[in-house]
């Protein structure tokens, strides 16, 4: 089993804290978020604007999620993972449980982003099973959904490694960047 590489980019006061599902190996190898060879989400950021600079996948986790220099508006972005101890490519080999999505929530919770990006189907599958949300989080802006915290939800498509074209995944992003 890898040992997870991994730093999460946490702390009060976020405007955009993105939810991913877990460590991928190439990403938890290289150290850095998103940095596997396939991996468009830095890529997808900049297209949408709330990144206003191109940034190299080998540092981008450093650049976007530890400084707010080419953040759209000088906004702060953090990153963690839902379950943040199980490096593996393969999602269908991650099963997401309650205490992860507890976890995830009391974060959420003691953090207070504004905003809350989820970009993974089985993170929304977990939350929406085990999150006593008020509602089931769908992809778009769905506000917020969490009692006793006022972050808004946002879901978007993974961003790589599917069949869903740029357009929807850049649209919801957009309209994530517009609400900032």
């Amino acid at each position: 089993m890898n040992r997870v590489r991994l730093r999460q980019f946490v702390r009060p006061g976020l405007d955009v804290l993105f939810l991913a599902l877990n460590p991928p190996v190439q990403s938890n190898a290289n150290g850095h978020y998103c940095s596997g060879n396939r991996s468009r989400f830095y890529d997808l950021l900049f297209m949408s604007g709330l990144i206003t600079e191109a940034v190299p996948k080998s540092c981008a986790d450093e650049v976007v999620f530890g400084t707010t220099s080419v953040n759209y508006n000088r906004s702060a972005f953090g990153v963690t993972d839902l379950v943040p101890d199980l490096v593996e490519t393969h999602s269908g080999k991650v099963r997401p449980s309650r205490e992860h999505a507890e976890r995830a929530l009391d974060n959420i919770r003691r953090l207070s982003p504004r905003f809350v990006c989820v970009i993974h189907s089985k993170v929304r599958d977990a939350l929406n099973r085990y999150g006593q949300c008020t509602r089931d989080l769908d992809y778009g802006m769905c506000g917020p959904i969490l009692p006793a915290c006022n972050a808004h939800f946002v879901l978007n498509y993974f961003p790589n490694g599917n069949a869903i074209p740029d357009a929807p995944k850049l649209e919801i992003f957009r309209t994530l960047k517009t609400a900032l």
